[in-house]
């Protein structure tokens, strides 16, 4: 993945994660590593629709301050 984005170089990913209840390290560690490789050529990445089950994943390992998150996929595009 990380390659696409450094060739293609999206100016936003948004990643809609509606659909997921749960997430582990590996997931997290994906997300970050997607983050930085966008955010190092200049793009903006943001997740939307993180349900609570995840949200406190999330604030736990304090990676809520580190994400841009969206309650869904229309309120991230219109921040970008």
């Amino acid at each position: 993945m990380s390659y696409r984005l450094k060739a293609k170089k999206p100016e936003q990913i948004v990643i809609d994660l509606s659909d997921a209840t749960y997430i582990d390290s590996a997931g997290l560690a994906a997300l970050i590593l997607a983050m930085q490789t966008v955010e190092a050529y200049g793009g903006r990445f943001f997740l939307a629709g993180v349900h609570e089950t995840m949200r406190s994943i999330f604030e736990t390992s304090r990676l809520d301050q580190i994400f841009q998150i969206f309650p869904d996929v229309d309120a991230a595009l219109a921040a970008g």
